[in-house]
């Protein structure tokens, strides 16, 4: 369209026209020159003109000065039924309108993966906030030459706990784009689990939401990214998940993460024009709601989303929007690539499993918190790895593509992660105490029982850490399984030394006329194996009855916890009772009568004995 013009003019033209002012058109094609070039700046005047936008008005008594300034009329403006500037790269021209909302495209702008922009993703170097180790910023080598099979759906068809594939990488991808290896696979399978070499492909099921043609992926690029965002934002969602969770998960992600944007475009107009210019750009700019970072805070603390994707298609339109007002090359709009490359990192996390990224965010709350057992269970492992012996863990996800690697999270100190290859990789026994040694470091000591810990709390029902559930009774079971840890811990440390009078006592009581030293080193070896024996068997014998005394001990923690609160309630009404009585400004007992309204005394006895302290503060005879 040969009317069309860069958006960010009218916000430039709004500071020198506003409360209805009008200006030469050389002061207006000046204002625009450190965005664009003069020939440029000269047809955007000419392109407003004409649609009627910026209006001629006549200055001074014989009218030989013309100047421009905004239609005040905002029926007389140009309007249209949809968006006048591309979605994606957010800039005018030949415009494809979307099948279900008021947005439009470019055909060439429109993405073909979803959660992948156009543009480069900065990197987190040097940056406050920075990912885990299992997203780098540099792709392993092995896979930077292979071609990657290319699939004829547009997005992605992924559950709750995939990784996003974005666009192929190849040797002309930059090192600075933030991207996720395409080789990691969706399904997890346990270490013990091996593949079949000539293993066949298993049977795809057709579905619904999936094109199966070329017809119907036509189709589908003829929405806008929102609205095909949208239609599978059930199929992303994790099951089982509320709008009260959703709102609890999405407010440590938006609390931590708002503070890349300092203006949007709504505080932008409240703070620099008056309503009536507002609503003037808003008739020329935008054909949707202008959503503000208060508004989706607002939402955020009213779980007011049902899924994930709702919460990203809005800073989606927050993005649009103030690369529209502010420009495509403006500070503004580079801090909301960082916010969407933070929370959309995040989504995937809460993608993976809900549950480890709510107790890592209330970290504070637990000092035990990784030992909280998660919905979706994690298969646990030693990881190797350089200069360390083999750690326990947590598998997060497992690379489908050789050499096979586990990205894992380690228990103990900081809870890092790191990837780790398949051969350094050990499947754990339900028996760990083999591994508890007194030669073991303080840091692997306290990893080992904080996993001992988790392996007690999962034969609970993980409901009992939910989002929903009382966090007394999660924590009344994290110390219960701490104390039975702390024990067989320090049980399989070692006795204590013999004291040195024991062993005087065991010399001097040795008869002369003993056995030979063949049978009592036979004797000895026997009573060893015996004494094993029922130590294993004693142990297992606890092990059965440890769950009954678990419950039982829960139960008694609520009975006393119920009989507690009751005292409280008792004595807080007793100590109301008691604030409400006055007493004696001189004996404290009870008193019957004020003598102002800072003194009050029993009888008049009192009242004459405190006479001479009380008299030069009365308030009675002043």
């Amino acid at each position: 369209m040969g009317s069309d013009f860069p958006p960010l003019a009218i916000r430039i033209w709004m500071h020198k026209l506003k409360k209805d002012v009008a200006q030469p058109v050389a002061i207006l094609e000046r204002s625009l020159l450190n965005f664009m070039s003069p020939d440029a700046a000269s047809l955007s005047v000419k392109n407003a003109t004409e649609r009627g936008i910026l209006v001629p008005r006549a200055v001074g008594a014989r009218a030989k000065r013309m100047t421009l300034g905004f239609c005040q009329k905002l029926s007389s403006l140009p309007s249209s039924t949809s968006d006048p500037y591309c979605f994606e790269c957010h800039l005018p021209g030949i415009l494809r309108e979307c099948a279900s909302c008021t947005r439009s495209f470019h055909e060439d702008c429109q993405r073909k993966e979803l959660e992948t922009p156009n543009y480069s993703v900065p990197s987190d170097k040097g940056q406050p906030y920075r990912f885990p180790l299992n997203e780098t910023d540099k792709e392993a080598e092995n896979n930077q030459n292979e071609e990657l099979p290319q699939t004829p759906t547009p997005e992605p068809l992924l559950d709750h706990n995939s990784n996003i594939n974005q666009e192929p990488l190849t040797a002309a991808t930059p090192d600075f784009l933030k991207h996720e290896s395409l080789e990691w696979d969706d399904d997890v399978f346990f270490v013990s689990e091996q593949k079949g070499a000539r293993q066949r492909k298993q049977t795809r099921v057709k579905d619904e939401l999936q094109p199966s043609s070329d017809g119907e992926v036509g189709s589908d690029l003829e929405h806008c990214t929102r609205c095909r965002l949208l239609k599978l934002a059930a199929l992303h969602n994790p099951p089982q998940l509320d709008n009260q969770e959703i709102g609890c998960l999405l407010s440590y992600s938006w609390n931590t993460h708002h503070s890349w944007l300092s203006m949007d475009v709504a505080k932008y107009m409240a703070k620099n024009w008056s309503d009536r210019d507002s609503a003037l750009v808003k008739r020329i700019l935008f054909k949707t709601k202008i959503l503000g970072l208060t508004d989706i805070g607002r939402n955020v603390a009213a779980n007011k989303y049902v899924y994930l994707t709702e919460f990203l298609v809005d800073l989606l339109d927050l993005q649009h929007n103030i690369a529209v007002f502010f420009g495509p090359k403006s500070v503004e709009y580079n801090a909301t690539k960082w916010l969407l490359r933070d929370v959309t990192h995040d989504i995937r996390e809460i993608r993976r499993c809900p549950d480890c990224y709510r107790y890592s965010n209330e970290a504070n709350l637990s000092s035990l918190w990784f030992a909280k057992p998660c919905l979706q269970r994690h298969e646990l492992v030693f990881a190797k790895t350089t200069g360390s012996p083999p750690w326990p863990a947590k598998v997060i996800s497992v690379s489908k593509r050789k050499p096979i690697k586990y990205d894992v999270r380690f228990f103990g100190g900081s809870h890092s992660r790191a990837l780790i290859s398949e051969r350094d990789i050990i499947p754990i026994e339900s028996d760990i105490q083999s591994h508890i040694k007194p030669k073991n470091s303080r840091a692997l000591t306290a990893a080992l029982r904080e996993l001992q810990c988790h392996m007690m709390l999962s034969h609970y029902s993980a409901s009992l850490f939910g989002f929903h559930a009382d966090p007394v009774i999660a924590e009344d079971l994290i110390q219960i399984a701490l104390s039975h840890c702390s024990e067989s811990t320090e049980s399989k440390r070692g006795r204590p030394p013999t004291p040195a009078s024991a062993k005087k006592r065991k010399l001097n009581t040795t008869a002369p006329e003993a056995s030979s030293p063949l049978s009592t080193r036979v004797m000895r070896t026997r009573r060893r194996t015996i004494s094993l024996r029922s130590e294993a068997l004693q142990e297992n014998m606890d092990d059965s009855v440890t769950y009954q005394n678990l419950t039982a001990e829960i139960i008694q923690a609520h009975e006393e916890l119920a009989k507690c609160q009751t005292e409280l309630t008792s004595m807080r009404q007793k100590l109301d009772a008691v604030k409400r009585k006055r007493w004696c400004h001189l004996c404290l007992k009870e008193a019957t009568y004020d003598c102002c309204f800072m003194a009050s005394y029993c009888s008049g006895e009192c009242q004459r004995r405190d006479k001479r302290r009380h008299q030069a503060a009365c308030k009675v005879n002043q």
